[in-house]
């Protein structure tokens, strides 16, 4: 394999040197009455799904709302208004259906449009003002703690979310078609309906946080599943950062189904496809290999997704669920795939690409191209988890350390390296990132495949054997592995630094304190509490 200077040599991150990667103040209030809303349709779908009375529209409005929504920093007004007026025909049959079932409960279905809640968003300033409200409600009512508690939620209700919707894109069958699907559905529901002011119990709160966090984590292996069916076994591939002459899209987010679409849409063409981010996780299923006009990955990942955007010569196509902040991006030649869409994004209606192509036509395209090196991604799991059984039954090792997918910035490199060079001899490191020179580490290249490394862990969990985890990258299901992960009373999780937009100090710090989730600091101070839990 040869190495990613070419990486290293553009490495730029969007959030530090602009400040972008936060959420504006009207767009977070409108965020916080839609999740009121949310609550209250929590509420009664909880009872109606357990009698199995709860309708597919329904559950997929609550899917999409919960995946685009509630914590998108590009979550617009207009996004806001089709919300609630989406709510205003969902909640009365809502309400009818429960009552027909259970008896009268807090609003009969006919006063529900009256009610004040809908009566304080009646307009986007008003809206705006009730959104306010209720954040210094919360504020003033429960703890800073508790509230970290209800962000941590929303975040695990969003993986659970984009899950359950990537899953379905892969199947024929109606909304939610199997056990594991209708756990974490339920579990869902049950984590919006406990986002509120009288549920201050830390202790219920918590299990429910680590439940939830294990069902997305089954969530993740039937969607790995459900794409190797589809496209075949992955394995070991050599992926191109090289640019060709041409007209070009990139293809960006985690979906690959999406990519799938928009690669049968573009192949009776002249134009290119590069991906992006995580969406370079599709180069090594065999199926992708078919497409003649997909190239290589473009750009470093989402934390450099202003330059990455920017210096693209052609359209960009948001896959469903992704999450960018483009407020400061020039909006012409943005597309998406997406119910819910960004203000000057261009929505693409029933997989038509015209308007893609033409857009692909018009752009300036590669003119020269640029020759950039290979790099070796990917790994075959029965290969990689015999080497490290092989390893383990030898008895040479006290303790496993894990380095999870790679975060693209020179410090976290050089923390790694560091690290690595100063663990003991008696400690296994597997590296899914950073390939580092020592006798006692195997490095499977994972680049952005989160199964990859809860797959692995998952099997380490039944080896007696005490196991440290970096999670150097923030990903869309990184809480929800660190979580699941700390859960075991063997393992030792350490994270990276999240951008504020993902997990903010406080968060962190209420991570810490309740979970036991440690936060790398520096490689000497870190190196040696494991190198002391080694040896004691």
């Amino acid at each position: 394999m040869q190495d990613d200077s070419y990486l290293n040599n553009l490495q730029y991150n969007s959030c530090i040197s602009r400040g972008i990667c936060s959420i504006n103040p009207r767009t977070y209030a409108l965020q916080n009455v839609l999740g009121l809303y949310l609550q209250l349709c929590a509420k009664y779908c909880i009872k109606l799904f357990e009698k199995d009375c709860l309708k597919d529209d329904i559950k997929n409005f609550i899917l999409n709302t919960v995946a685009v929504a509630v914590s998108n920093p590009e979550f617009t007004e207009n996004c806001f208004i089709e919300t609630i007026e989406e709510l205003r025909k969902i909640l009365p049959d809502l309400i009818k259906t429960h009552n027909e079932i259970y008896g009268a409960d807090d609003f009969e279905s006919e006063d529900i449009l009256s009610a004040e809640i809908f009566k304080k968003c009646e307009n986007i300033v008003d809206a705006i003002k009730f959104g306010e409200y209720i954040f210094q409600e919360k504020v003033s009512k429960i703890s800073e703690t508790i509230r970290n508690f209800f962000k941590i939620m929303l975040i695990l209700a969003r993986s659970i979310s984009v899950n359950i919707l990537d899953l379905e894109s892969y199947s024929n069958d109606s909304t939610l078609n199997n056990d594991i699907e209708k756990t974490a559905f339920l579990y869902l529901l049950t984590l919006l309906n406990s986002m509120n002011t009288s549920c201050t119990d830390l202790d219920k709160l918590k299990e429910l946080i680590y439940k939830s966090a294990e069902s997305n984590t089954k969530l993740i292996e039937l969607l790995h599943s459900a794409q190797e069916k589809r496209y075949g076994k992955q394995k070991v591939t050599d992926i191109s950062y090289t640019t060709t002459p041409s007209k070009a899209v990139l293809a960006v987010g985690s979906n690959i189904r999406e990519l799938e679409t928009i690669l049968e849409n573009l192949k009776n063409t002249e134009i290119d496809v590069y991906t992006h981010d995580d969406m370079m996780v599709a180069h090594t299923f065999p199926k992708f290999n078919e497409y003649d006009n997909l190239k290589g990955q473009y750009g470093h990942g989402l934390e450099n997704c202003l330059i990455d955007f920017a210096t693209f010569p052609g359209p960009i196509i948001l896959t469903k669920h992704s999450l960018h902040n483009i407020e400061n991006l020039y909006r012409g030649r943005l597309f998406t795939t997406d119910i819910n869409f960004y203000k000057g994004v261009i929505k693409i209606e029933n997989d038509n690409f015209d308007e893609v192509i033409s857009s692909a036509q018009e752009s300036k395209g590669f003119k020269r191209g640029k020759v950039c090196e290979t790099v070796t991604i990917g790994y075959d799991y029965d290969e990689s988890i015999n080497h490290i059984k092989e390893r383990l039954e030898s008895n040479l090792y006290k303790k496993v350390v894990v380095i999870g997918l790679k975060d693209y910035s020179f410090e976290k490199k050089s923390y790694f390296e560091k690290l690595v060079k100063l663990l003991s001899d008696d400690i296994l490191i597997i590296s899914f990132s950073y390939n580092i020179k020592r006798d006692n580490l195997l490095y499977f290249n994972a680049c952005f495949d989160s199964h990859a490394v809860v797959r692995i862990v998952s099997d380490l969990i039944d080896y007696d054997i005490p196991l440290n985890i970096y999670l150097p990258k923030c990903g869309r299901n990184t809480l929800a592995e660190m979580i699941y992960f700390a859960k075991f009373d063997k393992i030792a999780v350490y994270m990276g630094e999240c951008e504020p937009i993902m997990v903010n100090s406080s968060v962190k710090q209420t991570l810490q304190d309740n979970f036991g989730i440690k936060v790398i600091s520096s490689a000497k101070k870190d190196a040696e509490e494991v190198n002391k839990l080694s040896n004691d």
